[in-house]
């Protein structure tokens, strides 16, 4: 665990939310735009940004590169030069219901949903966890890059078996996982399906359709008709992060996403830590060491983890050596936004989504608890450059010990 101190914050808005992931449109083609939720951290640090700048009274007209560094009034410690970085470090986004923080459901964890009827919020009837299959399987098959096959699981570990012919587990896309059932993922074992919490019932999507006009003009030009998918969070529903080496307090607002919409700031529970307080796996075994992404990650191999490739399944995750042994990783991501600091859109980029798993051998002796411990609330991407990918919140690591 990082030995940062840590102040957490959360995000309360007045109204209806909008975000978008740096992917361009075209006026006149792209008639619809739907808002991507939980934001980048990127959104959400430069939102802090803005707010720490008028903490400090900096007038915002005319800010450039010329300009910037006089008119800091003492923030350039913590923001850093302009275009580029201070101390500020941030964790985050998640969500919030209530004090209760919800991480997004980890890959290796595979749902088969409930019959509801049309009126009725999802239900979850089985819950499975992938698990390593070493080895090739009966019948053959193996992991192309000599990484352990994962194949479902029930709560005993057992290979899960269908019910009937054409159940299979999905993904728990749209699933958050709560803090009991983070706790019994940490520990290897299998969330209960009423410790999975569904999207529908945290936020819901709110369109609005307007039209264009012509320029100059009050008047609507033809073909202009477009619609925004906004995000309306629930009653008791707020976004948590977390920030350090600020002086940012809880008080007052923030503006944040497109539009420029006003949120609340308040305090807000911490990010829920790792705990090695879970029994010894049978047969004394070490385990191996899993760990999810609680907000995207970039990393520089692609779909591999930062700091590994198909060349290079062993390496170092902060000090850490660990040999790559598996990987649930749902698809991508992709993250890019504008930079005002060079007034030109950032690089969209593919990135591993939330919720990606990778699993670990710990090497030299470290054992996984410990491994866990080490790493867990770091953030971890690996692009060079001045991007500052981690320092904004970029994979959060939430990581546990598996059997």
């Amino acid at each position: 665990m990082s030995s940062t101190a840590w102040t957490s914050f959360r995000l309360v808005p007045d109204d209806v939310l909008f975000f978008r992931d740096g992917k361009p449109s075209t006026r006149g083609s792209d008639h619809y735009l739907r808002s991507l939720f939980p934001p980048y951290p990127s959104t959400l640090y430069g939102a802090v940004r803005t707010r720490r700048l008028l903490d400090g009274d900096v007038d915002l007209s005319g800010l450039d590169a010329e300009s910037w560094g006089h008119r800091l009034n003492g923030l350039t410690a913590e923001l850093g030069p302009w275009g580029g970085f201070g101390a500020l470090r941030q964790r985050g986004p998640w969500l919030l219901h209530g004090e209760e923080p919800l991480l997004p459901v980890p890959a290796d964890l595979g749902v088969i949903p409930a019959k509801t009827k049309e009126d009725e919020p999802p239900h979850i009837e089985t819950v499975v966890r992938y698990r390593p299959a070493p080895g090739a399987l009966p019948g053959g098959g193996s992991h192309p890059e000599g990484l352990h096959l994962l194949l479902p699981t029930d709560a005993a570990g057992e290979r899960w078996q269908p019910p009937a012919p054409g159940v299979e587990p999905r993904l728990a896309a749209g699933w958050l996982l709560t803090l009991p059932g983070l706790a019994v993922w940490r520990s290897g074992g299998l969330p209960a399906p009423d410790q999975l919490v569904h999207s529908s019932t945290l936020w819901q999507d709110e369109t609005r359709t307007g039209l264009g006009l012509q320029a100059g003009r009050r008047a609507g030009e033809d073909g202009q008709l477009y619609t925004f998918g906004f995000i309306r969070l629930l009653d008791g529903v707020s976004l948590g992060f977390e920030v350090a080496e600020s002086k940012l307090k809880p008080t007052g607002r923030l503006r944040l996403g497109g539009e420029g919409r006003s949120v609340i700031l308040a305090p807000g529970p911490a990010f829920p830590p790792f705990s090695n307080e879970s029994p010894p796996l049978p047969g004394g075994h070490e385990g191996l060491l899993t760990l999810t992404f609680a907000t995207p990650a970039l990393s520089a191999a692609g779909a591999w983890p930062p700091g590994f490739s198909a060349e290079h399944r062993e390496g170092r995750l902060g000090d850490i050596p660990l040999r790559l042994v598996g990987a649930a990783v749902p698809g991508f991501v992709l993250v890019g936004g504008w930079d005002l600091a060079r007034r030109q859109p950032k690089p969209l980029r593919r990135a591993l989504p939330a919720g990606t798993v990778f699993l670990f051998e710990p090497l030299d002796g470290i054992g996984a608890a410990a491994a866990a411990t080490a790493l867990d609330g770091t953030c971890i991407s690996d692009f060079s450059g001045t991007d500052g990918l981690a320092q904004q919140g970029f994979g959060l690591a939430a990581t546990g010990v598996s059997g």
